[in-house]
């Protein structure tokens, strides 16, 4: 999964780990990478967006409990326990829920949790039928769908070119481990050269394709603050322990205080995604 939710450039800031040139740039993008991930595992949930086809279980009840979905694009039962999903639902039948959940506020949002069968409408439909692999849904999965202009436009020549080229330099507004939107392609920054930008193209179920129209929007995906800061705490915490050759106890002889890590997430990362945690289903 090519995605952190924290850029290069914060690493190497002076808020950061304060380093210079790009010798470490691939280790530490690496590290994020890695941070990101086990911070999606501890969450339960991953604070990215992919769109992917997915399989669920029904139960003779009204409600799918489902991972956080964003948006569905097409809803279908295999009605006659075949393994294909021949009887598509209409959108009227159904609905995502918890309603004010709004997974593209960018203050309050958080991705829907059940599919429920939709009781205000007079549809086919009344339940979902009990059995394995009943249901297939085409989605847009995630807790965020949230993205602001980075202030630059640019052209990808075609649907497989690795170079996006910016109307302006990157510096500032498109970094290394940024996802960027264009369009509807997502896209993961791993160099930028001025306005030339070095991206993996069609990453998260996206479709590469050709962006060469004039004024064509570069937008950066966002992530919850909290996720973010937790993400930086851990890298920085796990980079900073290389010195030591990954000891678990470190003396700081200019305090006289002796520092021990114990495994696993650090206290403050596990405080700041507390509220973010979505529990085993």
């Amino acid at each position: 999964m090519a995605n952190t939710y924290v850029d290069l450039s914060v690493f190497k800031g002076t808020g950061g780990l304060n380093l210079t040139g790009t010798q470490y740039d691939k280790r530490v993008l690496a590290l994020s990478e890695n941070i990101s991930r086990e911070v999606d595992r501890y969450l339960n949930r991953h604070c990215y967006y992919v769109v992917a086809t997915r399989e669920f279980d029904g139960d003779g009840s009204t409600s799918l409990i489902v991972p956080d979905v964003i948006s569905v694009s097409t809803l279908k039962e295999d009605t006659n326990f075949d393994g294909t999903f021949e009887t598509g639902w209409a959108s009227a039948d159904y609905v995502l829920s918890p309603a004010q959940n709004n997974p593209t506020a960018a203050d309050y949002g958080r991705g829907y949790t059940q599919v429920l069968v939709n009781a205000k409408s007079n549809g086919s439909q009344d339940v979902f039928l009990k059995g394995q692999s009943m249901y297939q849904i085409v989605g847009t999965w995630g807790y965020w769908k949230v993205s602001k202009a980075s202030g630059a436009t640019g052209t990808l020549a075609d649907g497989t070119t690795t170079t996006l080229i910016l109307s302006a330099a990157a510096t500032g507004s498109v970094e290394i481990g940024h996802t960027l939107l264009i369009d509807d392609e997502l896209v993961y920054v791993t160099n930028t050269s001025g306005t030339n930008v070095t991206v993996e193209r069609g990453i998260n179920g996206s479709t590469g394709t050709a962006h060469t129209g004039t004024g064509i929007t570069v937008k950066v995906l966002q992530y919850p603050g909290p996720v973010q800061e937790a993400v930086f705490i851990q890298t920085a915490r796990l980079w900073r322990r290389r010195d030591s050759a990954f000891a678990n106890t470190v003396g700081m002889p200019e305090t006289g205080v002796m520092m021990m890590w114990t495994g696993g997430l650090d206290a403050d990362v596990k405080q700041l995604l507390s509220s973010y945690r979505r529990f085993a289903i």
